[in-house]
């Protein structure tokens, strides 16, 4: 997994490999963006996605997504861009 992290509430791009993610939504995680249940406490869940293959993916980091744990490009970004087009 490599981190290409972009400017706050932008989306986060990250490679990932195969398996379970859970993306945090309380902002409490020192893992971020993942969640290492610091929201026990609290009512904010984790968002559960699977990945089947390696890939960059954009992650929602302005809580407008309407395709959460992903980017749908509410915040501004242009996921047309050829910077921001997956591989």
């Amino acid at each position: 997994m490599s981190d290409d992290s972009n400017q706050p509430g932008m989306p986060v791009a990250i490679a990932l490999d195969p398996r379970t993610y859970y993306r945090c939504t309380c902002g409490q995680s020192q893992n971020l963006p993942f969640c290492d249940e610091s929201h026990r406490a609290g009512t904010n869940l984790p968002l559960r996605f699977e990945i089947t293959e390696r890939k960059k993916v954009y992650l929602c980091a302005c809580g407008k997504s309407a395709n959460k744990p992903y980017c749908d490009g509410k915040c501004g970004a242009d996921l047309s861009s050829p910077i921001m087009r997956q591989p």
